[in-house]
C-alpha cells in the first residue's frame, strides 16, 4: 500500500469541510443559504422573547425569560466538531486515521503537522477544524479572506490605519497578507506593513501597488502562509482619500469541492 498522494489528501479533506459547511448551514460558506442554524437563530429567538413577554404570567415569565435572552442576545451557534457524531462520518475520519497509522504517524492530524513543520505544506480548511474537530489549529487555514485593516491616505505620506480584525490563532494557523486596492488608487504607491506572524514575532512587508484599479491585490514582500495581524501601514507617493486594505489570503475555495 502506498501512502495517500498530497493531492488525493487535498481533495478528501476539502470534500468533508464542504460536507461540513453546507449541512450546517453555513454562511460563510454560501451566503445565499436559507437552512441551518444561523437562519434558526434570525427565524425563532427574538419572536420566542417577544412571545414570552407577553405571557402575562409573572410566574411562567420569570422561569422562562432569563434563558430566552440569553439565546436572543448571545444566538447559539454549533459546538465545534459536533458532525463528528455522526457516526458514518466518525468512521471515514477513522479511516484516514488508520491510513496514517500505517506509516508511522499517530494520526491524520499528526501527518499534517509532520509536514507542514517548517513551512506550511498542506492545511485543512477551517470548517474541517470547525465541524469535524480532529485537526489542530496549526493545520487549519481561514475559511474565507480577512480583511484585516484599511489605510487610508491623508498626502503622499500620511494617512491613518484602521484596525478590523486578526486571525484567531486558536482556530487557524497563519495566512499569506496582500495589499487589496479599496476603489481605484491614483497613481503608484509604496506600501510598508508592520505584521504580526503566528509565532508572536513583527516584522515589516513591503510593496509597490503599480496596478491601480478597484479590487486589485499585490503580494508583499513575504509570501508564506505566516501572518496573523497587521497592526501599521507606512506609504509613499499616495494620494489623499486613496485607500488600501491588508488582506489574510485564504489558502482554496472549496466552492468546487
Amino acid at each position: 500500500m502506498a501512502l495517500l498522494s498530497n493531492a488525493n489528501l487535498t481533495i478528501i479533506m476539502d470534500k468533508l469541510a464542504r460536507w461540513c459547511s453546507e449541512s450546517a448551514g453555513d454562511t460563510e460558506f454560501n451566503n445565499a443559504f436559507n437552512a441551518g442554524m444561523q437562519l434558526a437563530n434570525t427565524d425563532v429567538w427574538s419572536s420566542m422573547s417577544t412571545l414570552i413577554l407577553g405571557l402575562d404570567d409573572l410566574d411562567q415569565e420569570a422561569d422562562l425569560l432569563p434563558a430566552a435572552r440569553v439565546l436572543t442576545e448571545v444566538p447559539p451557534v454549533p459546538p465545534t466538531g459536533f458532525l463528528i457524531s455522526v457516526a458514518s462520518v466518525s468512521a471515514f475520519l477513522n479511516g484516514l486515521d488508520k491510513h496514517y497509522k500505517a506509516f508511522g504517524y499517530a494520526s491524520l492530524d499528526a501527518y499534517l503537522s509532520a509536514i507542514n513543520g517548517a513551512t506550511p505544506t498542506l492545511r485543512a480548511h477551517g470548517f474541517f477544524r470547525r465541524y469535524l474537530g480532529k485537526i489542530s489549529a496549526k493545520n487549519s487555514f481561514i475559511p474565507n479572506d480577512l480583511t484585516l485593516g484599511t489605510f487610508t491616505a491623508s498626502g503622499a505620506t500620511a494617512g491613518t490605519f484602521a484596525h478590523a480584525t486578526k486571525i484567531d490563532k486558536t482556530q487557524y494557523a497563519g495566512a499569506k497578507l496582500v495589499t487589496k486596492n479599496n476603489g481605484v488608487l491614483t497613481g503608484t504607491t509604496g506600501v510598508s506593513v508592520t505584521v504580526t506572524k503566528l509565532d508572536g514575532t513583527t516584522v515589516v512587508l513591503t510593496n509597490s501597488i503599480a496596478t491601480l484599479t478597484d479590487g486589485h491585490e499585490t503580494n508583499l514582500s513575504d509570501t508564506t502562509l505566516s501572518f496573523i495581524d497587521a497592526t501599521a501601514v507606512a506609504v509613499t507617493g499616495a494620494t489623499s482619500g486613496d485607500k488600501i486594505d491588508i488582506v489574510a489570503k485564504t489558502d482554496r475555495s472549496i466552492a468546487s469541492a
